[in-house]
């Protein structure tokens, strides 16, 4: 899988989040504006009809911010954005995506904490949400390649064993669900510093799990 490829599913998985925090957090516009454009790159990424229309769909639902059918058109958005990523992919996009999604809930939980830290305002619920979401995926994915579920090959890695490989596979995920973990615990310190230390630890959160998820995906 290319970098393009995988930074398209990347971003077309953080729509759900993107969906739950404005609902959960319910942030500014300011804030969707921001996280809308970040996930509209996908029509530079692959220039496909249903990427264009994922993105039509975001436009849209930034025209009806205030109206409540506005989550439907992010759920048309997943969607489209699904139906490219798989036009991009195409049955890989099935193991693909557990270990993208790990690294799309990190970062969306990256981007939330940066915008409560612009508008400390905003509800907390919902991080805390999406940390343990991040943490308890984490931990599940790291099982699985415990259990053998993804099938690894070293032929990319040529200078250490598939157990090897497992292994240090495994110690990224686990060492990514303790960061996430952690930044549930400081999300729980009721001052404004917590949730800084909460977006420092998604931070290394976000670089961990790339690191499993991206050497998961080259070696299955």
């Amino acid at each position: 899988m290319q970098l393009s490829e995988f930074t398209y599913i990347f971003l077309a998985l953080c729509v759900p989040f993107f969906a739950y925090i404005v609902k959960s957090t319910e942030p500014k516009k300011g804030f969707s504006i921001l996280f809308s454009t970040v996930i509209a790159m996908n029509i530079f990424l692959y220039m496909d009809k249903f990427s264009y229309l994922g993105a039509v769909f975001l436009v849209i639902y930034l025209n009806l911010f205030k109206k409540v059918e506005k989550q439907y058109l992010l759920i048309l958005s997943f969607i489209s954005f699904t139906i490219g990523a798989y036009g991009l992919v195409g049955e890989s996009l099935f193991k693909a995506t557990l270990p993208i999604m790990m690294v799309s809930s990190v970062f969306s939980l990256m981007m939330i904490g940066h915008w409560f830290l612009v508008d400390p305002t905003i509800k907390r619920e919902g991080m805390k949400n999406i940390a343990l979401f991040s943490t308890y995926l984490s931990v599940g994915i790291s099982i699985l390649v415990f259990f053998g579920l993804y099938e690894n090959s070293s032929s990319l890695f040529n200078l250490i064993s598939i157990n090897m490989l497992n292994n240090i596979i495994i110690f990224l995920y686990i060492s990514s669900a303790l960061l996430s973990f952690g930044s549930y615990k400081s999300l729980q310190e009721k001052s404004y510093t917590g949730v800084m230390a909460s977006t420092g630890l998604s931070y290394l959160s976000l670089i961990v799990s790339m690191g499993a998820s991206g050497t998961l995906i080259l070696s299955i």
